[in-house]
């Protein structure tokens, strides 16, 4: 199966504006937790602002396989039963929440949303975080279903679709982490490139195990079944 240019570069972009945000998140999470030095605020909203151009620039990759652009609006309308309608929904609203994340670091508006009394509060930046986090995550989930869910070709119809889409969209994204690292805050290259690491050998061993589960796969179907004759030998 040959796919579309413009459907490589959707999941790629996507996927790797996904990544990168989810990094992005996790990097801010560990700061809090003294774990990682807190880096400048130019970090996280510039980070996010890529992150941002790698989901438009999938999204606007995606009109190119469509027959009629003029017409994606009404792939939202199927919501209930297709993962393409949901992935429709959910791209848009996760963008929104990665600019307000960025804006939120880029002016320095990051009030407290809830304090504890034994210490602690969650900051605007880190309910958007989550809420951006689990968009990503449902993202992934939407893509990789969209061809997990296709039964007649067996060879996607597995769990592992969805997660080799997850792993290698969150591996790419932890690589432009790092290298985004590297250019603003040098201290935070090798957390973001041990993650990185740590997820590309998750990556190669999920699809190592979709080749192995593929190449023992068994046609369900015989050339007798097929031509509705019952004959042992055909030629």
């Amino acid at each position: 199966m040959q796919p579309a240019f413009s459907v490589i570069l959707f999941t790629t972009l996507a996927g790797a504006g996904q990544g990168l945000f989810i990094a992005l998140f996790l990097g801010e999470c560990y700061a809090l937790l003294t774990a990682l030095p807190e880096p400048a605020k130019a970090f996280y909203s510039g980070g996010g602002l890529l992150a941002f151009v790698l989901l438009l620039l999938g999204l606007l990759a995606s009109f190119f396989h469509l027959g009629h652009p003029e017409r994606a609006w009404r792939a939202a309308a199927m919501w209930r039963t297709s993962w393409l309608s949901r992935e429709v929904i959910v791209l848009p609203v996760m963008m929104g929440v990665v600019v307000l994340y960025s804006i939120v670091h880029g002016v320095s508006f990051n009030p407290d949303l809830l304090t504890f009394a034994a210490g602690g509060s969650i900051r605007l930046s880190l309910a958007l975080g989550v809420l951006g986090s689990l968009l990503a995550l449902v993202l992934f989930l939407c893509t990789g279903m969209i061809y997990a869910s296709i039964r007649f070709l067996r060879e996607w119809a597995s769990p592992l679709t969805v997660l080799n889409f997850s792993l290698l969209g969150a591996m790419s994204g932890f690589t432009l982490a790092a290298a985004w690292a590297a250019l603003m805050q040098p201290a935070l290259v090798r957390f973001f490139t041990l993650w990185a690491l740590c997820l590309l050998l998750l990556a190669f061993m999920g699809r190592v195990s979709a080749l192995i589960r593929n190449a023992r796969l068994q046609p369900h179907s015989t050339l007798q079944t097929a031509i509705g004759i019952r004959h042992q030998r055909i030629q």
